[in-house]
Order: C-alpha cells, then structure tokens, then sequence
C-alpha cells in the first residue's frame, strides 16, 4: 500500500504583497480556512454527424479564458485589519501568492499574479470571536514559479 504525500494547513499560504520594491510578500495572520479555486470558461459548439443529420450532435469546446479566484475564512486578527480594510477601500489590484511551502523534491511551488479584494466580510456572533471572510479575483495571468532546489 503506498499511502498520498499529503501536507499539514500550515504550508497553504495567500501572501498579499505590500507594492514596495523589492515587493514583501507577508501572509495576513487569521485566516483558518484557505482556498485556491482556477476556472477555465469554454465556448460550446455543436458538431453534427454528417452521416445522420438526426442523430444528437457532440459538443466540442474550446477554452477561451482562464480565472483565479482565492478565498479565505476565519478570525478577524486586528493587527490584518489595515491590511484587508485599506486595500478593498482602494478598488486596486494587488501582488499575491498562494504557495504550497514544502521543497522542489515533494513538488513545492507558488503561484503569482494580480488580485482584486472583491469581497471583504466581517461577522460576529454572540459568545465568540470576531470573523471575516475575503475573496479575490484574478487580474490577468497566474503564473506557476516552481519552488528552490
């Protein structure tokens, strides 16, 4: 039996950048939940049997666009709030990552492009902590950066 190489949460990370040159990539504390979710949105053609006319046609796609959404889910960390409150105030794309932090060897890598903070979310419920929930979108391509030897 050969069991799946699996990781523990803490090497997912989203790393926001903070725009300086060199740019800082600096995960916001908080977040207990993590997600990286890439769509492809297609175009569909029928493509009829030219033998039988009536018979039911196939559908051939083709991809015309690719799409990067992060999102992430947990307890609003005061010392983030500036981070998260003045970027989605800004309207502005930023630098991010989202790095599966283990060597070349078990496959590590990041990837990297411009992000929009289109959903920034706060909630509270009586007797427990602050929450917030955030999503970003991509602006433009994803690029895939393997990580060091």
């Amino acid at each position: 039996m050969a069991l799946a190489k699996v990781q523990s949460y803490s090497k997912f990370l989203i790393q926001v950048g903070n725009g300086a040159s060199p740019e800082v990539f600096a995960a916001p504390c908080g977040l207990t939940s993590r997600g990286f979710n890439r769509t492809a949105e297609t175009n569909d053609t029928n493509v009829p049997d030219c033998d039988d006319e009536d018979a039911p046609s196939w559908l051939a796609r083709d991809v015309v666009s690719l799409s990067g959404e992060i999102s992430g889910s947990g307890v609003l960390d005061t010392a983030a709030l500036d981070v998260w409150d003045d970027w989605f105030q800004s309207g502005l794309a930023k630098n991010c990552r989202v790095v599966l932090d283990v060597p070349l060897a078990q496959n590590g890598r990041h990837w990297a492009g411009s992000f929009y903070l289109t959903s920034f979310n706060i909630t509270a419920e009586r007797g427990a902590k602050v929450n917030v929930e955030v999503t970003l979108i991509s602006d433009g391509a994803i690029t895939t950066v393997a990580a060091a030897a």
